[in-house]
């Protein structure tokens, strides 16, 4: 029954992972701007962040949650302000072609695995999976540690792989912005994809 479980869950995820959202748009956003390896600690915010909803949910503190919504807000509107900041700046970028290099050193690691984190946090499609479709698949009959310990590490594979196809897709596309006219358009399709994310979270 415990396989069963964890094979249905793994299988949901696959497919909401999959289904693009806030977060995929500032992933893929975020490495056609900055290469993979920031791309890198922005998708482990990402995963962080579904750990941390997978464990509120099976340890039962999402009622808690629910009733003190306040810190859950906070990280939200952090998510929320920090990629509209991601997007002004992506708007005023250079367009020189010169100036993306795949290969720079990463920057601010940890404001990348943060932003990951709090766009994962404040975005509905993942309280939604976890609040609402996880407590239909796993009941405390059936909880265990093997349980536990078998879908952490299913999110930690489906979100990796899901990522990784996503990221070098992404890299690939980056090796046609090879002027100014090209990357003046992708910043401006980058910040409004980075702004619609933000916008759409603040609407939820």
């Amino acid at each position: 029954m415990q396989d069963w479980n964890l094979l249905v869950f793994v299988g949901a995820l696959a497919i909401a992972a999959f289904t693009p959202g806030p977060g995929i748009a500032a992933l893929i956003a975020t490495v056609l701007a900055h290469g993979a390896r920031q791309a890198f600690w922005f998708a482990i915010g990402i995963i962080m962040g579904d750990l941390a909803w997978l464990a509120l949910s099976l340890s039962g503190l999402a009622l808690i949650a629910q009733q003190f919504p306040i810190v859950f807000v906070l990280i939200k509107w952090a998510g929320v302000f920090y990629l509209l900041f991601l997007a002004i700046k992506m708007w005023r970028s250079p367009t020189e072609a010169t100036k993306i290099d795949a290969n720079a050193r990463p920057k601010g690691v940890i404001a990348r695995i943060a932003a990951g984190f709090s766009l994962t946090m404040g975005n509905p499609k993942t309280i939604l999976f976890y609040l609402a479709l996880l407590p239909s698949i796993v009941t405390p009959k059936t909880l265990s540690l093997p349980l536990i310990t078998g879908l952490a590490i299913g999110v930690v594979v489906v979100l990796s792989f899901v990522f990784a196809i996503y990221m070098f897709a992404a890299s690939k596309a980056r090796k046609f912005l090879a002027n100014s006219q090209s990357m003046r358009t992708f910043n401006r399709i980058t910040a409004t994809v980075l702004g619609s994310a933000a916008t759409w979270i603040a609407l939820r």
